[in-house]
């Protein structure tokens, strides 16, 4: 084999692996977020099902903007996080 080959090989191998843990890294990333999203949303569920309130405003046209204002408690609901 001569030299070219091996290299072409190796740039080969290397971006393969290299495009796979990008795969996995994103698809953790990914996960991770969901599952942040679902913990907070089971918190809320969890503070209105104990007498919480929640407010919901949206608007449609052009902005599509919804806001969700509750009452404080242990998952940031009521403090501008939303």
């Amino acid at each position: 084999m001569d030299s070219a080959t091996v290299v072409v090989t190796l740039v080969s191998i290397v971006t393969a692996r290299g495009c796979g843990l990008l795969g996995l890294w994103l698809r953790l990333r990914a996960q991770a977020r969901q599952e942040e999203s679902q913990r907070r949303l089971m918190g809320a569920v969890v503070e209105i099902a104990a007498g919480g309130r929640l407010d919901l405003e949206t608007s449609a046209a052009d902005g599509q903007q919804v806001r969700l204002r509750g009452a404080p408690g242990a998952y940031g609901w009521g403090r501008g996080n939303a």
